[in-house]
C-alpha cells in the first residue's frame, strides 16, 4: 500500500509538473509548433541500444545513457561506470554523449553527463553573394548535466538532471539552464514495467553576438547625414521540452511470467512521445537476447519526419570482473538515408 501511495504521488508530481511547460500562449492553435524551440540537439537520440529499439527507453534504459532519456535509469548501475556513445549524422553532422556514474549511498546514485554537436564548416551565403563569400563558420551545441536517482522501493526509483545548454551559430550564441525529472516503476503485475520523464523545462534563451550590431541610416530622406549604430533585437525561445511515458514487458525469459526461458529473452518496449515543437509520436522496439550476453534489436519511428526502420546489436562482456556493453545501431532516416551509432559502456 505504501508503495502504491508513493507511486501515485510521483505519477501526479510529473502530471502537474508537464503542463507548465505545455502552455504556449504565443502560437495559435491553428498553428504548427514545429520549429518552435530552440537548442533541436537536446531532442537527438542517445545510445545505441536506444536507437535500435526505435527510441522506445524511457521505461526500460538501465545504463548511463539514462542521463538523457530518463535519469531514473541511472539507479540500475551495479558499480562505477563510463560511457560514449557517437553519431555520424546526415550532412556531416557530429553527435556525441559522454557520461559517469557512480553509487554514492545505499539507494543514492550521482552522475555527470556531456552532449555535443557540430555542424562541422558551411560556406556563408549573403544576399550579395548568395553562392558564397568565401567566409565559413560553424554551430555548436553543448550541454552539461548533472544528475540524481534514488531507489524510492525495491519497484520505484525516481531521478532528476539539471543542465547547462550553449549554442553557438557563427559569432552569435546563447545559453539556458534546465532540468529533467523521471520515474521508473516495476508494477509487479506480469513483469511490466512503466516508465515516465520530463526533459528541457527550461529557462528561455536570447541569442547574442557582435554581428547583431548594424549601421542604420535614420533618415533616409537626407543625404549626408551619418549613420547611427543600432542592435538588433533576437526573440526569447524555450527549449524543446518533451513528455515522455513508456511500458516494458519480457515476453520471454528467465523473468517473465508469460513465457518462462532461463536462457532466451524477448523484451517489447513502446513509448509516447510528446514534444512542445512537434506532433505526439511514438517508438516501439524488440530486443531478442542470448544469455543477457548477445542481443539483436529492432524498431520502428511513428509518425515522425523522415526517422523509420532502425535495428542494431549488442555485446554485454565480463573482462576479469570487469563489464563492458558494446552496442551498435543504424537508423533510416528516409530522404536523407541511414545514420550509424556506436556505444560503449564499461564499469570499475
Amino acid at each position: 500500500m505504501l508503495l502504491l501511495r508513493r507511486s501515485l504521488t510521483i505519477l501526479i508530481i510529473l502530471l502537474a509538473v508537464y503542463p507548465l511547460g505545455a502552455q504556449s500562449p504565443e502560437i495559435p492553435e491553428d498553428i504548427s509548433k514545429v520549429a518552435t524551440r530552440a537548442m533541436q540537439f537536446l531532442k537527438m537520440e542517445v545510445g545505441a541500444e536506444a536507437a535500435a529499439l526505435g527510441g522506445a527507453r524511457v521505461a526500460g534504459v538501465n545504463d548511463l545513457s539514462a542521463l538523457h532519456w530518463n535519469p531514473a535509469g541511472l539507479s540500475h548501475l551495479t558499480r562505477q561506470s563510463f560511457y560514449g556513445t557517437y553519431t555520424s549524422l546526415y550532412a556531416g553532422i557530429q553527435h556525441g554523449f559522454v557520461a559517469y556514474g557512480t553509487q554514492i549511498g545505499r539507494s543514492d546514485y550521482l552522475g555527470v553527463s556531456i552532449t555535443y554537436l557540430n555542424s562541422g564548416e558551411m560556406e556563408v551565403t549573403t544576399l550579395e553573394f548568395p553562392e558564397g563569400s568565401g567566409e565559413f563558420f560553424t554551430v555548436s551545441d553543448i550541454a552539461i548535466g548533472l544528475s540524481y536517482s534514488r531507489k524510492l522501493t525495491d519497484r520505484l526509483s525516481v531521478g532528476g538532471t539539471v543542465k547547462m545548454a550553449h549554442e553557438s551559430i557563427w559569432r552569435e550564441s546563447a545559453t539556458a539552464f534546465a532540468f529533467d525529472i523521471g520515474s521508473q516503476f516495476n508494477t509487479g503485475i506480469k513483469g511490466i514495467h512503466l516508465g515516465m520523464a520530463i526533459t528541457n523545462f527550461s529557462t528561455k534563451v536570447k541569442f547574442d553576438g557582435p554581428d547583431l550590431t548594424i549601421d542604420v541610416d535614420t533618415d533616409p530622406t537626407y543625404s549626408g547625414n551619418p549613420n547611427t549604430e543600432a542592435r538588433l533585437n533576437t526573440e526569447e525561445w524555450s527549449l524543446p521540452l518533451v513528455f515522455r511515458m513508456g511500458i516494458m514487458l519480457d515476453i520471454l525469459g528467465p523473468e517473465s511470467e508469460i513465457l518462462q526461458n532461463p536462457v532466451h529473452r524477448l523484451t517489447w518496449s513502446f513509448d509516447a512521445n510528446d514534444p512542445m515543437d512537434h506532433f505526439l509520436r511514438f517508438n516501439t522496439g524488440l530486443e531478442y537476447a542470448f544469455r543477457d550476453m548477445l542481443a539483436l534489436r529492432a524498431g520502428y519511428h511513428i509518425n515522425y519526419d523522415q526517422a523509420g526502420f532502425s535495428a542494431g546489436i549488442g555485446l554485454d562482456l565480463d573482462l576479469n570482473s570487469m563489464p563492458l556493453n558494446i552496442d551498435y545501431a543504424f537508423v533510416s532516416y528516409g530522404l536523407l538515408g541511414f545514420v550509424n551509432q556506436v556505444s560503449i559502456q564499461v564499469g570499475f
